[in-house]
């Protein structure tokens, strides 16, 4: 979700961001919804989520970005906007992971904490490696 944000300053960088994005959220999702023992554990059912979260994330992004250019929000800091729409984004991907996996009760928040934490593990470590190889490229 992060990374699709920092790459998507043009359109060229845009849809192949949110295209990894949609389906790095689908394979934690069901690699998590694997580990919990969920019933609903197929790889269709995980990449409708994902999609469904890609594509509520870019309207949350153009409203971000509207925020941003407008400056209907008083700007607090640098990383403000960008932590406000990393919240919005995970709290919208774990309200669709748990209505979706909604009839296995208990299991649904593990399956969400789980996708959410691996989701924000491969992510943290993708910004790692590009912040080391970036400038030495």
């Amino acid at each position: 979700m992060l990374l699709s944000w920092l790459l998507s300053d043009t359109w060229l960088m845009s849809v192949p961001a949110r295209v990894a994005d949609v389906l790095l959220m689908a394979v934690t999702l069901w690699l998590a919804s694997r580990w919990c023992r969920s019933k609903h554990q197929s790889f269709g059912k995980a990449l409708l989520v994902s999609s469904l979260n890609g594509a509520l994330g870019m309207g949350l992004y153009a409203l971000f970005v509207w925020m941003r250019d407008t400056g209907a929000l008083p700007w607090r800091g640098p990383l403000w906007l960008v932590e406000m729409f990393l919240i919005a984004q995970t709290a919208l991907f774990a309200i669709l992971i748990l209505v979706a996996y909604r009839r296995d009760r208990w299991r649904s928040l593990n399956v969400a904490l789980v996708a959410l934490t691996l989701t924000g593990l491969i992510e943290a470590t993708l910004i790692l490696l590009l912040s080391v190889l970036a400038p030495r490229a």
